[in-house]
């Protein structure tokens, strides 16, 4: 098997004179305890031998119904279990040991299911912390540092496929290694919009709020009573994050904060939410545009006490190097990090230093 810059990820390949490509088939080392393996072909003894001494397999996935290659004989081999999709499963050539559905999570790796492609359970692996995404038929590496769909007429809805696939764009993929062809490394996101935005059945950097994906609140229970959509990497933007958020009567959307370097804006669609600040609260109305400066002046929160549900747009400029302050809790957000520490008490410089 052939390591990759992806940590823990390595690969191994068939040429395809037909095709005039490689298959590609990978080994995913967990950081949680237990490997996968995901579309295998047949391996040779020294590939056994280099999972073998890695602890072996605890899955064998299978991403779409052509791709169960050789994945029996393998899990047979290290007594892991076949994973695949409720739609491919039963297409398979005999039973799997577990059915996967939207955003499950085996071991480090997250499943997101695609639509209109050549068989209704495809789907994507993001390998969570490593900035990568495996794919089987959904994408191929062809011609070599490129990205394309398969022919139109494999496809059983080229337009739906192409508007699928900006799942895995918005998850903002360094990487992204391919069943077919050769794997795209450092670039993937670029590539993946180049392959996107080259269609002209379907204008992919559009979509409407009724066909976004809702999820609970940032960094909050399900049952806080929001609901949010980030339209932004969906669509292809880059430099602007906006955000649809939905609000039950009484649900607060995120503590007291403000932006070391990203600017908000807030656009109140529906309802009479609540605006607190450090400078006096205020009723919000349908129409209301409120700006938070990256400033302590701008900290707020957003409360909806009003007689019933609310929706706001949430803009802002992307900034890798942000820094959100807490004021009430007197916490900080490193964004870079994902690190959330208390901003006291304060250190002198050489603390801790010999």
């Amino acid at each position: 098997m052939q390591r990759t810059v992806v940590e823990g990820v390595r690969l191994w390949s068939v040429w395809q004179p037909d095709r005039n490509l490689f298959f590609n088939s990978f080994f995913v080392q967990s950081r949680e305890g237990g490997n996968l393996a995901v579309d295998p072909l047949p391996l040779d003894a020294e590939g056994v031998a280099e999972i073998t001494a890695a602890g072996g397999l605890a899955f064998v996935v299978v991403t779409n119904r052509d791709h169960e290659r050789d994945a029996r004989a393998l899990a047979s081999t290290f007594g892991a279990k076949l994973a695949a999709s409720a739609l491919d499963a039963p297409l398979l050539s005999g039973p799997v040991d577990r059915v996967l559905a939207d955003g499950e999570e085996l071991l480090d790796a997250v499943v997101v299911p695609l639509e209109g492609l050549k068989t209704a359970g495809e789907f994507a692996l993001h390998l969570r912390g490593r900035e990568a995404v495996i794919v089987g038929d959904a994408l191929w590496g062809d011609p070599a540092g490129s990205l394309r769909l398969m022919p139109d007429a494999k496809l059983a809805d080229p337009p739906k496929a192409a508007l699928s696939l900006r799942r895995i764009a918005a998850l903002r993929p360094k990487h992204l290694l391919v069943g077919d062809g050769a794997c795209i490394f450092g670039d993937a996101t670029r590539a993946l919009w180049a392959c996107l935005e080259a269609r002209t059945d379907v204008y992919v950097n559009k979509i409407n709020v009724d066909e976004a994906i809702w999820s609970g609140s940032p960094r909050a229970a399900p049952s806080d009573g929001n609901a949010w959509t980030d339209l932004d990497f969906e669509i292809g933007a880059e430099r602007l994050g906006f955000r649809v958020a939905r609000m039950a009567v009484g649900a607060v959307f995120a503590p007291m904060h403000w932006h070391s370097a990203e600017e908000e804006l807030f656009v109140v669609l529906e309802g009479s939410p609540s605006l607190l600040t450090p400078r006096g609260n205020m009723r919000l109305r349908k129409g209301d545009y409120v700006a938070f400066p990256t400033r302590a002046s701008g900290a707020h929160k957003l409360l909806n006490d009003g007689d019933g549900p609310c929706e706001v747009l949430m803009v802002a400029n992307v900034d890798a190097d942000d820094v959100c302050y807490y004021p009430d809790s007197r916490k900080l957000l490193i964004e870079k990090a994902d690190l959330i520490l208390r901003d006291h008490p304060a250190l002198d410089y050489m603390d801790g230093e010999v």
